[in-house]
């Protein structure tokens, strides 16, 4: 049976080996040495970005959508809704990592010529900002940290341009900020303008049809109940009109909701418009006739009938108007009110030390590693010479085996 190497073994054969060991690790160590001295520096500027603020739209009303509804809208100020588990801190995240950002960067700080790509970028464009991106992303980090904050990390060697590079990331990230604010908040008012012409000519046509009424019929007297049909018919189309306003809106991409959430708009819309039609024709369509004999619209008399659906549907135009009047002017003072910055918590400055190379580390690293290969070198040449000793038919077929193998690769070599 073989008997066990016990730890005292490999200690001998490491102290038996003393200089050769030492010898080797100087071979190797002072090159390295060397090298890292020669190393250019470079420098790491970390910049800190706080997370972004969600700003306060109160009294915001678009088709009936209060400020609530917006939630996911102008969360943030980036205008547009947010997946599930998703914060604004990572959309800041994907606009400094995206290529629109680094492009702008490196055109716009004389990237190219740094990194000697210049050339390249004279003769193809793209293929030159293919070779810019590619460098700018080993030497750039945006990530988001656990508290929510956004941390970049710029390095080149020179730590005064490293500076310039965050600072102009940071201008990039804010400008592209506002720009989607503004562009939203335009939709927004676009949006608006286009109801608010609606809702002035149905106002327009509606209000000749109560004048022309009143010409040809005089001021028609209204009792309570038709008062109350007035009314009853007026909120029902109010309602009516609301819901298509905010299924358009969501379709238009105005609110941050769901396509499913427009169906359900429209369906409430068309259930409303049954019992708009039922109040206005006096037809009780199919599924409605539980309610039909609570309206009692036989009993009105006809002329004071045709005036009260004008009456409710000028009164519907009316308060549609003025709601989307108010809203369209809160929207034209959104858009026109400065935007927010982005709020830099770590501005970019010299970081007072080089972060590269970390020649400590390196030393160690190449240290450790030779050690290990030569010490396990150490250890099979001992091995070999015991195997030599004890049985020396088995170590005859190693070193067959090993000269078969130089065999082979000096057949492999080229002829002088």
């Amino acid at each position: 049976m073989k008997p066990e190497k016990r730890p005292s073994w490999y200690l001998f054969v490491l102290l038996k080996n003393r200089w050769l060991l030492l010898k080797a690790l100087l071979i190797v160590m002072i090159p390295t040495v060397a090298v890292t001295f020669i190393l250019p520096k470079k420098f790491t500027v970390t910049s800190l970005i706080m997370p972004p603020e969600t700003q306060n739209y109160s009294g915001l009303n678009i088709a009936g959508f209060g400020a609530s509804d917006f939630a996911g809208y102008f969360s943030g100020g980036m205008g547009f809704s947010l997946p599930l588990m998703t914060t604004m801190s990572d959309v800041y995240e994907e606009i400094l990592n995206s290529r629109t950002a680094i492009e702008t960067v490196i055109l716009s700080t004389n990237y190219l010529e740094r990194i000697k790509r210049d050339d390249d970028y004279q003769r193809d464009e793209q293929v030159g900002l293919y070779w810019a991106r590619k460098e700018f992303r080993k030497n750039f980090s945006a990530n988001v940290t656990p508290s929510g904050f956004i941390e970049i990390k710029i390095t080149t060697g020179d730590p005064m341009y490293s500076v310039e590079v965050s600072e102009r990331l940071i201008a990039v990230l804010d400008s592209i900020n506002a720009h989607i604010n503004i562009s939203r908040a335009t939709q927004t008012r676009v949006f608006l303008e286009a109801k608010v012409s609606a809702a002035d000519s149905i106002m327009l046509v509606i209000s000749d049809s109560l004048k022309n009424f009143e010409r040809e019929y005089g001021i028609v007297s209204l009792d309570d109940e038709v008062t109350v049909f007035i009314e009853t018919l007026a909120e029902l189309k109010q309602q009516y009109m609301q819901l298509l306003a905010q299924a358009d809106a969501i379709r238009s991409g105005i609110v941050g909701r769901t396509p499913a959430s427009a169906l359900e708009k429209e369906r409430e819309a068309s259930a409303l418009l049954d019992i708009i039609t039922m109040l206005e024709t006096g037809v009780i369509p199919y599924g409605y006739e539980e309610i039909a004999p609570a309206l009692s619209l036989n009993e009105i008399p006809d002329i004071q009938f045709r005036y009260a659906i004008l009456r409710a549907d000028y009164e519907t135009a009316l308060e549609l108007s003025s709601l989307l009047d108010v809203s369209l002017q809160q929207a034209i003072a959104e858009e026109q009110k400065e935007q927010p910055a982005v709020r830099v918590l770590d501005p970019p400055r010299h970081p007072g030390w080089k972060s590269k190379p970390k020649k400590l580390y390196i030393w160690l690293e190449v240290f450790f590693v030779a050690f290990i290969l030569l010490y396990a070198y150490l250890l099979m040449c001992e091995n070999l010479r015991i195997m030599k000793q004890e049985n020396p038919e088995a170590y005859k077929d190693w070193d067959n085996l090993i000269s078969d193998m130089k065999g082979d690769l000096k057949k492999k070599s080229p002829h002088k």
